[in-house]
């Protein structure tokens, strides 16, 4: 890692537990406000909380650097994030549990830092602006952080501090998760490598699909009725643009236990005459 990536990841660290300490800070209040506690019981509750932290900032920072090192030595991204997880968290049973909750917060704060290779030449495919996430981000963004302390306060003060901040956070986790997919659009792009095409939307989706399995593909015709209920499409944000047929059903693998099979797709991707050309070299047949 460049000095000059190394100083912003490690101001991205700082700013992220800093934020994190406060938000703990401020739940603890509301808790402890009713349930008061002892000294050596606030002690006590504050060295864990410190001890947690810190625990969490080394296997953050170890996590970024393996990132970086399987990076560097031309890993697949996906490579390099699965084997900088398992060997941050030893147990495959944890990275199978935890793994959508880091990658969600890799992208919403540390993949902007990361040497990314952008989606570029022949096999890597960009959709990032046939997609409106950005878009649907600063939706989400700016119609609740804006209410959230008054709706917190409202909760806390009817129904107690429990309600309130599950409210809370749950709110806080979906304007993360939004913000995940923005990124994720931007570092993980569709690729058609090793003889397979590598199907991805930011986090929501992906599939790695033989190109022998695919049986045709063609452009979108204009005014083209796409239906959920007959194929597969690409996550909300997307301008759909291509339609691939299956020889047979294709999983899908969607966020946390969520899979789709499905014979037909419509995808999008910034430029679809491109993708159909380099389908057509590798003997797809493309209208």
């Amino acid at each position: 890692m460049t000095g000059g990536h190394q100083m912003h990841m490690t101001r991205e660290k700082t700013r992220f537990f800093l934020g994190l300490g406060v938000l703990i800070g401020l739940l603890y209040l509301s808790v402890l406000r009713q349930q008061p506690m002892q000294g050596f019981e606030y002690a006590i509750l504050l060295s864990l909380t410190i001890a947690f932290l810190v625990f969490d900032y080394l296997k953050v920072s170890r996590f970024l650097a393996l990132v970086e090192q399987q990076e560097q030595a031309r890993r697949s991204h996906d490579h390099a994030i699965q084997t900088a997880l398992t060997a941050t968290l030893k147990s495959p049973l944890l990275v199978k549990l935890l793994r959508a909750e880091l990658l969600t917060l890799y992208y919403a704060f540390f993949a902007k830092f990361e040497n990314r290779v952008a989606a570029r030449g022949d096999t890597r495919f960009s959709y990032a602006k046939s997609s409106n996430a950005h878009d649907v981000f600063l939706f989400v963004a700016f119609s609740q952080l804006p209410f959230l302390p008054f709706i917190h306060a409202v909760v806390e003060i009817k129904k107690g501090p429990g309600p309130a901040w599950v409210i809370t956070l749950l709110t806080l986790w979906s304007v993360i998760w939004f913000l995940a997919q923005v990124e994720a659009i931007k570092f993980r792009p569709i690729e058609l490598k090793d003889g397979h095409l590598k199907y991805r939307h930011g986090l929501s989706w992906s599939a790695n699909i033989p190109v022998e399995a695919i049986k045709a593909a063609r452009c979108v015709h204009a005014g083209e009725v796409l239906s959920g209920n007959e194929l597969f499409l690409s996550p909300i944000g997307s301008t759909r643009n291509i339609i691939l047929e299956f020889r047979e059903p294709v999983q899908f693998a969607g966020p946390y236990p969520m899979k789709r099979s499905e014979s037909k797709a419509a995808i999008g991707v910034d430029n679809p005459s491109l993708f159909l050309r380099q389908l057509a070299l590798k003997g797809v047949p493309t209208a």
